[in-house]
């Protein structure tokens, strides 16, 4: 039975507005969230403008879309304008109906809406949260600020169309309201940011003829992270199902920058100190790009250079939206838990291929007619008890035991390390600590070794090995056969023989 008595509370308006400020978009995801709408109103061109003017700096995001009549713009306006389970045309990159309001407070106190249809006078409606305080009242104003109209010039160019602009944007210009020269060329480097984020976001749209992005009347180029070229691995496509539709996964292991060749390649793979970052799944909702490069939180699994080269598309229908616990913002997504089990079977099998990529980049150096690593420790059995000896055949302890003067002292110390090794202090912290993330970086590790390589390398040449019988020596041998970067170092920029 419904209840018989009831009475309204309205949420403050004073209150709630300053509260929707704070739904976690930066200055690129508001921006973005702008062109979505752009392009569910079939836009195929849309301008993003930064206007400088000191304190009274404005962005207008115009589009050749649809528009809207005065109806639908005054629903557009409204908070919570579209329920988030409501079905959608299948292009469409909305859902909750907060989007456009809630992006533009993030970044401003006063936005502007004008639109208009074909053949339709234009229509405008102003959201100020200054006047909203005042009135602390749910009123939308019907007339822009002063001095707008030179901003709305571009859509009364178009047939139909909608311009949004910001005023006020006490977010964006933090920090910038003196208008000095300084903080116009930083107001213009959010700008350029701006660019790059669209340029990710959008790559898969702007790549085909649907839509033209430009940024200060800059053509928006686009971004792919998947810069595909002969030496990319594809491997097998997976479809999965899923309550919200099929979900399509697309790994892919990226070519060693050595194997990038052609110029237009390395423009399009981006900088290569760039691509530690952008390992691990990208979420794709039609063709527009959510989470750029992430692991989505799976234990253990880190970014870092061995697997840098590895990245795995999904893309998603929208009416996973639910299932994927997307947000306003359109910058986070999880996985559903029917499929995170058969997504780490996939990101595992990628991430290894993508370090043995990594591992073997370029020529390999190793000894003609080897058979395999050489180690550092052997492991003898005896009366049933094993051991571990250090081989003496390693060229960096074989460099100790050479010097006759040294020899006898050398091989002292190898014999209380070995009868001192804690095998059972090691088996229980490599229990204890199985799940736990090592602290120590691919940056360091590499440091850490370079000079013991260096070190070995001299010995080897000091005992008549040539440079290349040298280098295939240190490439058999752990731990330098898994640092194949300094064995190229030594190949490329070969030490002087102390």
């Amino acid at each position: 039975m419904p209840p018989t008595t009831s009475e309204d509370i309205p949420p403050r308006a004073s209150v709630l507005a300053e509260s929707l400020r704070a739904f976690g978009y930066d200055l690129g995801t508001a921006i973005a969230d702008l062109v979505d709408n752009s392009i569910s109103a079939s836009a195929n061109h849309v301008w993003v403008d930064f206007i400088w003017a000191g304190r009274d700096s404005c962005i207008a995001i115009t589009d050749d879309g649809c528009g809207m009549s005065e109806a639908r713009l005054r629903d557009a306006m409204r908070l919570g304008s579209r329920h988030p389970g409501e079905k959608r045309a299948a292009d469409d990159l909305g859902r909750f109906g907060l989007g456009m309001k809630t992006a533009s407070f993030s970044q401003c106190r006063c936005v502007t809406v004008i639109t208009k249809e074909l053949g339709h006078r234009a229509v405008l409606r102003r959201w100020d949260l200054d006047h909203l305080a005042r009135a602390d009242a749910w009123q939308v104003l019907l007339e822009a600020r002063q001095d707008s109209a030179r901003h709305f010039q571009r859509l009364h160019e178009l047939p139909s169309g909608t311009c949004v602009l910001w005023q006020h944007m006490d977010r964006v210009m933090r920090g910038l309201e003196a208008g000095s020269e300084k903080d116009r060329d930083a107001f213009i480097s959010r700008c350029e940011e701006v660019e790059r984020h669209l340029a990710l976001v959008f790559h898969r749209l702007l790549e085909s003829p649907r839509l033209q992005l430009f940024v200060n009347g800059h053509s928006v180029r686009p971004f792919d992270p998947f810069f595909i070229s002969e030496a990319t691995q594809e491997l097998p496509m997976n479809h999965l199902p899923s309550p919200g539709g099929t979900v399509v996964v697309e790994p892919f292991v990226m070519p060693h920058e050595s194997k990038l060749l052609d110029e237009e390649e390395r423009r399009l793979a981006g900088d290569p100190k760039d691509w530690t970052a952008r390992q691990g799944f990208y979420i794709y909702r039609q063709d527009r790009l959510l989470v750029p490069g992430s692991w989505l939180g799976y234990r253990d699994w880190r970014k870092d250079e061995h697997h840098k080269l590895a990245r795995i598309r999904i893309s998603l229908p929208n009416t996973s939206d639910e299932d994927w616990q997307i947000d306003v913002t359109k910058s986070k997504a999880r996985p559903p838990l029917a499929l995170r089990e058969e997504l780490r079977r996939i990101g595992s099998n990628t991430r290894a291929r993508a370090r043995k990529v990594y591992s073997f980049r370029g020529e390999r150096i190793a000894a003609p007619g080897s058979t395999g690593v050489r180690y550092v420790w052997d492991q003898v059995i005896r009366h049933g008890r094993t051991s571990y000896l250090i081989n003496r055949d390693h060229p960096a302890i074989a460099a100790l035991l050479v010097d006759p003067a040294r020899k006898a002292a050398a091989e002292a110390a190898l014999q209380v390390i070995e009868q001192s090794i804690p095998t059972a202090l090691i088996t229980y912290q490599s229990r204890e600590e199985a799940e736990a993330p090592s602290p120590e970086t691919q940056e360091t590790s590499i440091q850490a070794l370079r000079d013991p390589m260096i070190q070995t390398w001299q010995a080897l040449r000091k005992a008549g090995k040539t440079e290349s019988d040298a280098l295939a020596l240190l490439a058999m041998w752990e731990p330098y056969n898994q640092y194949p970067e300094l064995l190229q170092e030594l190949r490329e920029s070969p030490p002087s023989v102390l």
